[in-house]
């Protein structure tokens, strides 16, 4: 009866800790541009990307989104990716995150979003991580982000678009 009783404190003391979490879903969608490449060889070669468009959440949200890429391909497959993204909101808000990419294809691709940087007003969203997709089209792509985050930030976010 007693371990019972310590099991049930303890689940309600970790309970009191719990942060509830919100997902927060970003689509993106623009051009990408060529800014400068390295070419080594035939199959290995260092870019510069620029992505340039608009960007939409499920919190209401619709803004101007930029990023800057590093790409290293190596035997025609991508070594590493490294990106800064860049989300403006309305209210003069904006937010910003660093991506990884894991894969190694050059025309799609998934990995991984953290918010670094945020405007006061959607402060609670820094060091959230998000899960995103990216895919190629010519030189127009397509970005879905899903973001596990805070209440309060989700909170802050909605409360931009008023």
């Amino acid at each position: 009866m007693m371990n019972k009783m310590i099991l049930i404190f303890a689940l309600l003391y970790l309970n009191c800790f719990y942060i509830k979490a919100k997902d927060y879903v970003i689509e993106s969608q623009g051009k990408r541009i060529l800014v400068k490449e390295h070419i080594y060889s035939e199959k290995d070669s260092f870019r510069i990307f620029k992505l340039e468009g608009t960007f939409k959440d499920n919190a209401g949200n619709f803004g101007e989104y930029n990023s800057i890429v590093n790409v290293k391909i190596l035997n025609d497959v991508v070594e590493s990716l490294e990106a800064s993204n860049e989300f403006f909101y309305n209210k003069n808000t904006k937010a910003y995150n660093i991506a990884i990419r894991a894969n190694n294809e050059l025309k799609q691709g998934v990995g991984k979003w953290y918010f670094t940087y945020a405007s006061k007003n959607m402060s609670a969203i820094i060091n959230s991580e998000c899960l995103y997709s990216i895919r190629y089209y010519k030189d127009s792509f397509l970005t879905l982000a899903k973001c596990d985050i805070p209440e309060k930030a989700f909170e802050q976010i909605k409360n931009i678009k008023q």
